[in-house]
């Protein structure tokens, strides 16, 4: 398959999917080249730029410098498309957005021709429904990728699912759906990307902060299922101990002014800050002393394992995904979920022993660089991408009889 840049294509026509011309080189056959590589169009329909908008880009960009050409097609998100953009990797607006936009999967389909797709991998379930019937369309196989606990029907028309967790891939099972068909890629961070941050010291001064005040925090979306509220309550125990602890809250969401009223009803103001969303959240996780993850329900937590990487003990819920990161008492702690007392005590233990804090830390770094790489995910993901289109291939033929 060709390596260059084709020009964006003008997706007017495709919006209703007639009209369009297609030249021989564009209507391609969807085999991959002899050589191994592959033109991955990759599918999202993000509402922010979070935790799989992110491994969707990291993945991205990974493929392409194996020599995959890989195009991302979304809905506008300036976050998104800026990222995309400083990584080098092509990315195109198209009308796709929204579960009632019946016209999407004649886009994708129309698209995926154009630019000559071997495969379709889509991210998030509204990506993953268009996605994968405009994969029918276009007569080429679809991987639809889990990041969450979501319903299964999103997701039944793609060939193979791929899932950031054994716990995901539990609860798509638990719904009926075949386990063969699911496969397991853990989300994965380029090591690189922790090195010439700036120091954690520097990063406290910024925000005001002494270097002897104890500091923790959590980057999360701000939603029930995340367990701010959690967080909060025991911060009305911790400040008891640590008077000048500080909590750090990195995120935005529809949560956010419930969380600051219940803020200063415990009378945390002195105690609690929000950043807002912040593109350098990984930055702000060197001044933390420890990272806190009191989820409800988890996909897997890549914020885990960038702290990980960083070297930062955390306390998060002992849940399905997060349980796979983090190894109780080895590289971290894992409390009851919905509990304060337990969440407080953890985070407690880890402020007041901060040699077996850094011990954890160390370890987790160990584990991340070991099990959550990005060239590990990358190269599964190229695999599991190679078994799909043979079988897709086999099947097609058994099929027609071509």
């Amino acid at each position: 398959m060709s390596d260059e840049t084709i020009p964006k294509p003008d997706v007017t026509a495709d919006a209703v999917g007639c009209g369009v011309t297609h030249t021989a080189d564009e209507e391609a056959s969807g085999r991959p080249a002899d050589d191994g590589r592959l033109t991955v169009l990759q599918i999202i329909t993000p509402r922010r730029y979070s935790g799989a908008e992110r491994a969707m880009t990291y993945l991205s960009e990974s493929l392409a410098k194996r020599g995959h050409r890989v195009v991302v097609a979304c809905k506008h998100n300036e976050l998104l498309l800026r990222e995309l953009d400083e990584r080098g990797v092509e990315n195109h607006v198209l009308p796709i957005r929204g579960k009632l936009n019946i016209a999407a999967p004649f886009v994708i389909s129309n698209f995926a021709r154009r630019i000559g797709a071997d495969i379709i991998h889509t991210h998030l379930s509204t990506a993953s429904l268009w996605g994968s019937l405009g994969a029918k369309l276009a007569g080429v196989p679809c991987v639809g990728d889990v990041q969450w606990l979501n319903h299964k029907h999103w997701y039944l028309f793609a060939d193979r699912l791929t899932a950031c967790s054994h716990g995901v891939r539990k609860h798509l099972i638990g719904q009926g759906l075949d386990g063969e068909r699911i496969e397991v890629v853990y989300n994965g961070l380029d090591p690189a990307q922790f090195s010439g941050l700036s120091d954690g010291q520097a990063v406290r001064e910024e925000l005001g902060l002494r270097p002897e005040q104890p500091v923790i925090g959590t980057i999360a979306h701000f939603s029930p299922r995340k367990g701010h509220g959690y967080l909060l309550a025991a911060m009305t125990q911790l400040v008891k101990r640590f008077d000048d602890l500080c909590c750090l809250l990195i995120g935005e969401g529809k949560d956010e002014q419930h969380l600051r009223r219940a803020v200063g009803e415990l009378g945390l103001e002195k105690h609690v800050r929000f950043l807002g969303y912040r593109h350098d959240a990984v930055e702000l996780i060197k001044a933390m002393d420890v990272m806190v993850l009191p989820s409800l329900v988890e996909g897997l937590g890549i914020v885990l394992i960038e702290a990980g990487f960083l070297g930062k003990p955390a306390v998060a819920s002992d849940i399905d995904g997060i349980d796979e990161v983090i190894v109780n008492g080895e590289t971290g702690m894992l409390v009851p979920p919905a509990d304060a007392t337990a969440l407080a005590v953890g985070i407690e233990t880890l402020l007041e022993d901060a040699e077996w804090g850094r011990e954890l830390g160390r370890q987790a770094r160990l584990r991340m660089q070991r099990m959550f790489s990005l060239e590990a995910m990358t190269d599964r993901a190229e695999a599991v991408y190679h078994e799909v289109i043979a079988e897709y291939r086999r099947t097609h033929v058994v099929r027609t009889g071509r």
